[in-house]
């Protein structure tokens, strides 16, 4: 899907949509004036809850990601990232 704005999905999910976009791109602007308009929408907690889970990690992936490097480039400097990941795993025992 390229735009949810624009896509053929129900209202409900466009709202949860937005919602996750919101998280995504600041949190601090989400306000409980959100959460009760995805309600009133027929979403449940859990469903709040699990798109704000699946926004907030994906976010945090995306940073983990790029601060080690491993999100472009030629696939040979992708490689090379993936290694020096694999280097950190071990690097409470060295310290």
């Amino acid at each position: 899907m390229k735009d949810y704005r624009t896509a053929p999905v129900d209202p409900e999910m466009k709202q949860l949509l937005s919602f996750a976009e919101k998280v995504a791109r600041d949190p601090s602007q989400v306000t409980p004036n959100d959460i009760a308009k995805l309600r009133s929408e027929g979403l449940s907690d859990r469903a709040i809850l699990d798109a704000t889970h699946v926004a907030g990690f994906f976010s945090y992936m995306n940073r983990v990601v790029q601060a080690l490097g491993a999100d472009g480039g030629t696939l040979t400097e992708r490689n090379k990232a993936l290694l020096n990941i694999a280097s950190l795993s071990n690097a409470a025992e060295r310290l």
